[in-house]
């Protein structure tokens, strides 16, 4: 059985890739071709992304960057140069020639088939720590007072994020999503907390726990409203951190809103520095079970298995993404969510040419909520790690992990089913003073065959040794592989797991 897949296209993403592309001028065929690539493939459900910190469609009740564009423009002609503008011109001038680009998207989606939702991101701070950043709502350049941390300077990105305990900050809110509903006649409207989802005042995250419930229960007020103005149901989705606890911890009372019925879908995620393997996608769909809510699995765009010093970041590839929607989906996942994963007209030079931005794309829209399609094509899980935390909740990173001296250290694994005429490894990328030849690897209580030392392969990092271990795959191994990794000599560090699963056919 086929499972749904929500698609979010960002706010700017559609006009920044054209001009990448070297286009000055955008036409309504322009607008619908950009739809039609979904059409006939495994997307159900997209997400048109209204605004950042401000709105990308020229909003009369709230901020909006076409205003602000023009605004700056007058002020300083010069400012029609900046990279942040090219996008804000664009979207301007589509506009002013008559084109109403979310409108068309909407109505050409249904066309093809596909459920339309806009999507509102609930606290946007690109660019906040800049003032005067063409990005920023009038919140967050005339009231610092509004953030997160005003009782001391900002720390750190997050502490820019306005603080929802502020009545101004939930009104503002409440006025694009009131705007979206009265604007657009949509499917489905997706308030998005993850961005970002650090949105109360440290150390007051227990009070705002009613403060949010309130609000969800006015945003579905006007939901209501919106339904019978446009005679049909609007379902209502939200996008929370990957745990119920650290979703609670942060302020955001997800069991009152399935109580009450407020959302109809909770999709569960990583923020954005990678996508997160292990995600408790079984608890969730146990702690709602008989509750009118659908549960969907968050995938970020981006694969690693740990922060490094200095950072690196690496776009998913197709594989690592498969392996995702496998162990989701036998999980109980109700669908697939796609962050990121937004369309390249010209391959993207500068990244390796197995990143999804170059090459898998397409496969992925077609199969992602296919499972028997998933088992036919090779696919990774990868360790990696939960970006996301709350203070006084427990970190979820298993790597980097030392071992050796006869000393076992472990890691979990979800693969999802695994059919008997594939061919399943273990590979794990080493370093420091251990002697290869006595890597001793345990998959589900049974010693792996040795395969020997492999070249890297992306996204796996470049600076370590990659040695491989055969899984023996007598059609009967569990949806989770717990991993046991040792040496009779020295002691090493592994910084990279995953297990790699290939159908004979492949």
């Amino acid at each position: 059985m086929k499972k749904q897949v929500f698609f979010n296209e960002d706010p700017n993403h559609f006009v920044f890739e054209r001009i990448r592309a070297g286009k000055t001028k955008l036409t309504k065929k322009d607008l619908t071709d950009f739809i039609d690539q979904y059409k006939n493939t495994s997307v159900t459900d997209f997400l048109v992304t209204l605004n950042a910190g401000n709105c990308w469609y020229p909003s009369k009740k709230t901020d909006n960057v076409i205003d602000k564009y023009k605004a700056l423009v007058a002020k300083d002609p010069s400012a029609e140069g900046l990279r942040l503008s090219w996008g804000a011109k664009l979207m301007a001038e589509t506009y002013e020639s008559g084109l109403e680009v979310h409108k068309i998207w909407i109505e050409r989606l249904r066309e093809d088939g596909i459920n339309p939702w806009v999507s509102i991101r609930m606290n946007d701070i690109h660019g906040a720590a800049e003032p005067g950043n063409i990005l920023n709502s009038r919140l967050t350049d005339e009231h610092p007072e509004y953030c997160r941390t005003p009782y001391r300077k900002p720390e750190g990105y997050y502490d820019f994020a306005l603080d929802y305990m502020q009545e101004e900050v939930r009104k503002y809110y409440m006025d694009i999503i009131e705007e979206a509903l009265d604007t657009f006649d949509v499917y489905g409207i997706e308030l998005d907390f993850m961005r970002e989802i650090y949105s109360v005042c440290i150390g007051r995250e227990y009070e705002a726990l009613e403060v949010i419930n309130e609000f969800m229960r006015e945003a579905n007020r006007k939901i209501n409203a919106a339904e019978k103005k446009y005679g049909h149901k609007i379902k209502r989705a939200v996008r929370v951190p990957a745990t119920p606890e650290i979703a609670v911890r942060l302020g955001f009372d997800v069991f009152t809103w399935v109580r009450e019925e407020l959302v109809d879908y909770i999709t569960v995620t990583s923020r954005w520095a990678t996508i997160d393997d292990n995600m408790p996608i079984d608890i969730w769909k146990n702690t709602f079970e008989g509750k009118n809510v659908q549960i969907l699995a968050g995938l970020e765009a981006m694969s690693i298995a740990y922060h490094r010093t200095p950072r690196v970041y690496r776009i998913i590839s197709l594989e690592v993404s498969l392996g995702a929607c496998a162990a989701y989906l036998d999980m109980g996942a109700d669908g697939i969510y796609l962050f990121n994963y937004m369309d390249a007209l010209i391959p993207y030079d500068d990244r390796d040419k197995d990143c999804i931005l170059n090459r898998g794309r397409d496969t992925l829209y077609k199969i992602a909520g296919d499972r028997e399609a998933i088992d036919k094509s090779e696919r990774r899980n990868v360790v990696t790690f939960n970006d996301v935390g709350a203070i006084g909740t427990s970190a979820q990173k298993q790597l980097p992990v030392s071992f050796g001296e006869r000393s076992y250290s472990h890691l979990r694994i979800p693969t999802g089913n695994i059919p008997k005429n594939c061919s399943v490894k273990f590979i794990m990328g080493i370093n420091g003073e251990v002697d290869r030849d006595t890597l001793t690897v345990f998959a589900n209580a049974k010693k792996c065959k040795p395969l020997g030392n492999l070249p890297s392969r992306y996204p796996q990092y470049e600076d370590m040794e990659y040695y491989a271990f055969e899984i023996e795959n007598d059609g009967n191994l569990p949806p989770v592989t717990v991993v046991e990794i040792s040496a009779e000599k020295g002691r090493g560090m592994a910084h990279w797991a995953e297990i790699q699963i290939v159908p004979e056919s492949v």
